[in-house]
């Protein structure tokens, strides 16, 4: 309680901004709202207490209005509604968390991190206290670089004592640039560091105490490492407890990155001196991650484990950049992208499919689906997490396994397995469906709104935990509308709304309350409106027949599949695709794209049977399909006819006959007699033709 106590008293602590004139009322409104709230609290009316909390948070407080809030309310209404637990909790850390942001920019100020250390030093016992509440509360993590080297001070004691003491006293955000100078060569400095980290007791800390408690050259360092590794509760080898931290950073886990733990700084050590690189909030995680990474292989050059999660991370990162430059969003630095390409690339096959292991049991679709398109170019055969992809329930996962897998078929001359073909074909078959998200913690709850959309033609994705669903929006932003309930058991809704309403690629996805109407008026036009329990035509009016433009790559990886088929029905692995033509004769009669279609009927040429022809032929005779479709069609359906011998009925030449003398290009018209010519023909049927070919060289 005591650090909980200290974490509030320094957001209380904080000097006010002062607010501009344009956003007074809406600061008053927000303001009054809130008291209300407090004064119900006192009161002992909770749930009236908590509605009115809720709906300050629904009118999202921009960070200086909720840093207002923090600094002018006493920390024991703050203490209380954090021990209350559940949406009390909730809402009291959404707080903290808003505040945080705006704490934030005002953090990196050296002349006052310097003026308040210099403070540290005075005989005044308040205005020490003073400073290192200031120190904490506006500073943070920035503090530490002006602060490291008065640990490895030994000749003022008095003053080393005290900046120790200064840090042991401040909040989490100090232990990552303090993790950081633990690569200082001087071994006074490290020892120091190792107890300042064993007081604050972060668990984050417990994988460089652990190494260093067993491998630092210094005896002193040795034992200050492992008195701080058991007082954060680290035990064992360091490189599973490298790994497991990486692997929690990747995953975003509360216990490495609550909401007050996002920064926009990684923090490393050269030349003797903390070091700080900007890195966008959407790449920090995994930054993060491939730090832990690169500390596990310093420990064990040789594990694969750290190579893979290692992989992971830049992949993760690179589908994100990726992702983002798609969109047309910002992406902050080309280099990033060149580092995380290089990056996998340079892997390994063995790292590369292991991470996709990883990846496939997590069921993390985004990630795997990069790990599997860098496979697909540099395995040369196939490897056990693709093996494991092909068998994966989520079918974007399966799909991308299917292209990666045919690939590596036609590239080796080998034939595809029946389970890659099967996949090849549900891909370049599937109908893009619109996506929908279901966030509610009440599992029975957000099962039946699930199975009343998928009933309904959507695809929807039920999720349990606003944390869950926030990460998996970010990684696949491609939804067509949110359904969120009005309470969840680890995040405030208005937390879920404003992150996604935050984020670039998700601005635009209509967002339904599932709740009153009265409790949606607090959240105005943030949301699209409210849903209830089954009720699909309210979905569906607010997707309003469109779909979400990051879909794309839906239609791409249709496309991919449907070109990799026709590679097979080419190559000489002599793969069996009987198995395929109706599944693609069916999909013809869609409105898909040419990429998806055109591959599609060229497999179709060299497998399928007469009784495609039909489809072939309407594709052929449709004015309404592209000068490429059509002539496609027209190959195939020559193609057909000299597999099969076909004989052509009057139908089948009249069509032919009819497209030969119509106003298509020369090209369609030239492909449709070509198509003609192939077939078995009798005199007359051949006489036919001439006259027909009479035609189109009078025009």
């Amino acid at each position: 309680m005591t650090g909980l106590r200290r974490s509030l008293g320094l957001l209380a602590a904080v000097s006010a901004i002062s607010l501009t004139a344009q956003a007074a009322p809406f600061v008053d409104e927000v303001t009054d709202l809130f008291n209300e709230g407090v004064d119900l609290l006192k009161q002992g009316q909770e749930e009236a207490a908590l509605e009115k909390f809720t709906a300050v948070l629904a009118m999202q407080p921009d960070h200086e209005a909720a840093y207002e809030l923090w600094k002018d309310t006493d920390d024991e209404i703050w203490v209380d509604m954090l021990v209350k637990g559940g949406q009390y909790e909730l809402v009291a850390k959404r707080f903290l968390d808003l505040a945080s942001v705006r704490h934030e920019e005002r953090a990196d100020d050296p002349d006052a991190i310097r003026d308040l250390i210099q403070k540290l030093q005075s005989d005044d016992v308040l205005e020490r206290r003073r400073a290192q509440r200031e120190l904490a509360a506006n500073h943070g993590e920035y503090a530490v670089p002006h602060m490291i080297h008065h640990l490895a001070d030994t000749v003022n004691e008095d003053r080393r004592v005290v900046v120790m003491h200064a840090l042991t006293e401040m909040d989490r955000s100090v232990v990552l640039p303090l993790l950081a100078a633990l690569h200082t060569d001087d071994a006074y400095l490290r020892r120091n560091i190792c107890l300042v980290l064993g007081y604050l007791g972060d668990p984050r800390a417990g994988a460089a105490l652990g190494f260093l408690a067993t491998h630092d050259a210094d005896e002193g360092v040795r034992m200050a490492a492992k008195e701080g590794a058991m007082k954060v509760g680290a035990t064992g080898d360091a490189l599973p407890l490298f790994l497991e931290l990486g692997a929690d950073y990747h995953r975003r886990a509360a216990n490495v990155l609550n909401p007050g733990d996002w920064s926009r700084v990684v923090w490393s050590w050269k030349d003797g001196e903390l070091a700080q690189s900007e890195v966008p909030r959407y790449l920090y995680a995994d930054e993060l991650a491939k730090q832990a990474y690169l500390h596990a292989l310093m420990v064990d050059p040789t594990s694969l484990d750290a190579r893979a999660g290692l992989a992971r991370a830049y992949v993760s990162q690179l589908g994100e950049l990726e992702m983002r430059a798609a969109a047309g969003a910002d992406v902050e630095g080309s280099d990033r992208l060149a580092e995380s390409a290089l990056a996998v690339n340079s892997s390994g096959v063995d790292a590369l499919d292991l991470a996709l292991q990883w990846s496939v049991a997590d069921r993390d679709a985004s990630t795997a689906a990069q790990l599997l398109r860098a496979l697909g170019h540099l395995a040369g055969r196939p490897t056990p997490g693709m093996q494991a992809a092909l068998a994966q329930g989520d079918g974007a996962i399966r799909s991308e396994a299917a292209v990666a897998l045919g690939q590596l078929a036609y590239a080796n001359n080998q034939a595809a397995s029946g389970d890659t073909v099967a996949a090849l074909a549900e891909a370049a078959g599937r109908e893009v469906v619109r996506i929908a998200m279901v966030i509610d913690s009440d599992a029975d709850r957000a099962a039946q709104m699930a199975g009343a959309l998928e009933g309904a033609g959507f695809m929807a994705m039920p999720m349990q935990r606003g944390t869950t669903a926030l990460h998996t929006l970010h990684q696949v932003p491609g939804m067509d509308v949110i359904l969120v309930a009005d309470s969840l058991d680890d995040l405030t809704t208005a937390q879920v709304v404003d992150d996604i309403r935050r984020s670039e690629l998700l601005a635009a996805t209509p967002i339904l309350l599932m709740g009153s109407e009265e409790a949606a008026e607090a959240y105005g036009d943030t949301i699209t409106g409210t849903v209830a329990l089954g009720d699909v035509a309210a979905v569906e009016a607010a997707v309003e027949g469109g779909m979400n433009e990051d879909r794309e790559r839906a239609d791409a990886l249709a496309a991919d599949a449907a070109r990799v088929l026709e590679m097979l029905s080419r190559g000489a692995g002599k793969t069996d695709l009987s198995g395929v033509a109706p599944t693609l004769t069916t999909m013809l009669s869609m409105e898909r794209p040419d990429a998806v279609t055109i591959p599609a009927m060229g497999c179709l040429g060299a497998i399928a049977g007469t009784d495609s022809v039909g489809t072939l032929m309407g594709i052929l005779g449709s004015a309404d399909r592209s000068d490429e479709a059509r002539i496609a069609a027209a190959g195939a359906i020559g193609q057909i006819a000299t597999r099969s011998g076909m004989t052509a009925d009057g139908a089948a030449l009249n069509s032919l006959v009819d497209v030969m003398q119509s106003d298509a290009s020369l090209s369609v018209r030239s492909a449709a007699a070509a198509a003609a010519g192939r077939m078995r023909l009798d005199a007359e049927q051949r006489a036919q033709l001439a006259a027909a070919t009479r035609v189109m060289l009078s025009e």
